[in-house]
């Protein structure tokens, strides 16, 4: 299927505006997806520490016996 023709930009400074004007959109876009990325990843940590606060509500033992069998776990 063929395409129309591409139109021709007469002035190259409009062009030029038009890109910066592009790119200004893009990094508008770029910032806003750090900021996503940077709620999602602090979500995943908290949901890591809840996950080991309930292992050791589970586990029913004072704090230094769940510590020592984690660190002992670890160097298994």
């Amino acid at each position: 299927m063929p395409r129309g023709r591409r139109k021709a930009i007469a002035n190259p400074s409009e062009e030029i505006q038009m890109i910066d004007q592009k790119i200004a959109e893009l990094q508008e876009q770029i910032a806003a997806l750090k900021k996503d990325r940077k709620a999602a990843v602090a979500r995943a940590d908290e949901a890591a520490k809840q996950k080991v606060i309930d292992a050791f509500l589970a586990s029913g033992k004072t704090a230094d016996e769940f510590l020592a069998g984690v660190n002992t776990e670890g160097e298994a």
